[in-house]
């Protein structure tokens, strides 16, 4: 019961909280204006210092949400705007985000009834969820007020406060210096990426594989722009105009090429974990067996014709066979072509390989091997290329046509295709909506993607025909839009 004690607390003590770290914030204000970036440690951790520990420890300490709490630092309780934050992030982080709440998941019936399936005594005290729903770092790396309750916190994304606390209120510091001393650089689209896959793509040591699926777990799915979106803000947007300007589509197109260099590495490491070439079954599309089985052809109701998806899917081998979670490419696929048509084939070519390597006919190990690696390297160049990316009025809505254009074969590739697309269209048609206004027809647009949010809600009840009518409506509503891009850069 003491650590849903110490959450209760923590969120209803954020006033008096604050006043702490207010006096904290004067503290640390005097400090920084001298101490070096070399600082020592500003918290005690075993009384070991950190030059002292070992390669394979974290080389700073984390100090824990509460270190961030101070009302005259991020704990205010409404935004001000004397400085260039708000000031409110903490209060927003521990009042009305997730993440302050993934820790008290684990304590949830349902996180028990799937520790039972796996055979945990307690999902809170368990390793192979505490990577994921809490901050977890080894007891050499905690600071005085490092708490696991809090959650997935401040320093989960921003990196181990112990070096760049004090010196971040400095006019001085930028993101260079922060780096240097441990502070992840979430500004770097590439990096944020990154940073959110490591748990909502999944890494080496924080995998939702086949086992904890079954067990009840949700399957992952991302998109960074929209699930950004979907988060209470605790960031103010870009200061600088072009940074700003389709900030959406940039955060969308990089999100995408790491997320599928994310599922590379991952397939690289499933079968470097196990025998032969065969990876963990999450690297196959979910619905190409989870799907109504044929038990007769005759007085077959046309629901029960929706739920067949031999009937709509395309085969690219044989039917029977696993098919690779191809999601993370089919909606890609159309940013790659926009920003490098050339390397837009050099990937088609290598997803082929992939899928007839995964079917058993992609020749030697070693040749299936180097088809993983060459892929996961595109990915990441052109993650690289996207963030740098000029995105102007035609590219996005050239993009949103393609995408919408495209419906039947979507469709037929399966559910999680048709999400990564409703996905892009909203992400899209935001950046587009941000950077631009409103698009022709704008209002009969926006409907019809909200009305495709419905389609992808649940995957049992998805039909191929509707959302393949629904995008193709999306299409002729976008078709409208020519007059808009006259002139446009």
């Amino acid at each position: 019961m003491r650590h849903l004690l110490v959450i209760q607390l923590r969120k209803k003590a954020a006033l008096t909280v604050g006043l702490i770290g207010g006096l904290a914030f004067l503290v640390l204000a005097i400090l920084a204006t001298w101490l070096p970036w070399d600082t020592d440690s500003l918290a005690e951790n075993k009384n070991k210092p950190a030059g002292e520990k070992t390669a394979s420890e974290d080389p700073y300490l984390y100090l824990g949400a509460t270190s961030c709490s101070g009302s005259a630092c991020h704990g205010s309780t409404t935004p001000r705007n004397k400085l260039r934050i708000a000031q409110n992030e903490f209060y927003t982080w521990s009042q009305k985000d997730d993440h302050a709440k993934a820790y008290e998941a684990l304590t949830k019936p349902d996180s028990k009834i799937i520790a039972k399936n796996l055979k945990l005594a307690k999902p809170e005290e368990s390793e192979r969820c505490l990577v994921c729903h809490a901050m977890r770092v080894s007891p050499e790396s905690q600071g005085t007020l490092y708490d696991l309750t809090e959650g997935v916190s401040c320093e989960s994304c921003h990196g181990p406060a112990e070096k760049w606390l004090g010196a971040h209120i400095r006019k001085d510091f930028d993101r260079q210096k922060g780096t240097a001393v441990g502070m992840y650089n979430t500004k770097n689209l590439v990096k944020r990426a990154q940073k959110c896959l490591e748990c909502h793509g999944g890494m080496e040591g924080k995998v939702v594989d086949h086992e904890l699926i079954g067990a009840g777990h949700p399957r992952l799915s991302f998109e960074m722009d929209n699930y950004t979106h979907a988060m209470p803000a605790h960031w103010l947007p870009p200061q600088d105009k072009k940074e700003r300007e389709w900030i959406g589509a940039r955060a969308w197109a990089v999100g995408q090429a790491m997320a599928l260099h994310n599922e590379v590495q991952l397939l690289i490491t499933s079968r470097r974990s196990r025998d032969g070439l065969w990876p963990d079954l999450t690297h196959f599309d979910c619905f190409a067996c989870h799907h109504a089985v044929v038990d007769h052809l005759r007085g077959v109701t046309d629901q029960d014709k929706n739920e067949q998806r031999w009937r709509f899917r395309e085969y690219d081998g044989k039917p029977g066979r696993l098919v690779w979670r191809s999601s993370l490419y089919s909606v890609f696929r159309y940013t790659v072509n926009q920003i490098s048509p050339e390397e837009g084939k050099t990937l088609d070519q290598l997803v082929k390989a992939l899928h007839e390597g995964l079917a058993g006919k992609g020749g030697s190990p070693d040749a299936f091997s180097a088809t993983l690696n060459r892929l996961a390297e595109l990915a990441e160049k052109i993650a690289t290329q996207a963030a740098q990316y000029s995105f102007n009025q035609r590219v996005v809505l050239a993009l949103m046509r393609n995408i919408s254009g495209d419906g039947q074969r979507l469709a037929a590739v399966g559910f999680q295709s048709a999400e990564q697309a409703v996905l892009a269209l909203a992400s899209l048609h935001d950046s587009y909506v941000d950077t631009v206004g409103p698009l022709p027809d704008g209002k009969a647009v926006k409907e019809s993607i909200d009305a495709l949010y419905k389609e992808i809600q649940v995957s049992r009840s998805f039909n191929p025909m509707q959302f393949e009518a629904s995008m193709d409506k999306i299409h002729k509503q976008l078709a409208k839009t020519d007059g808009a891009t006259r002139g446009a850069p």
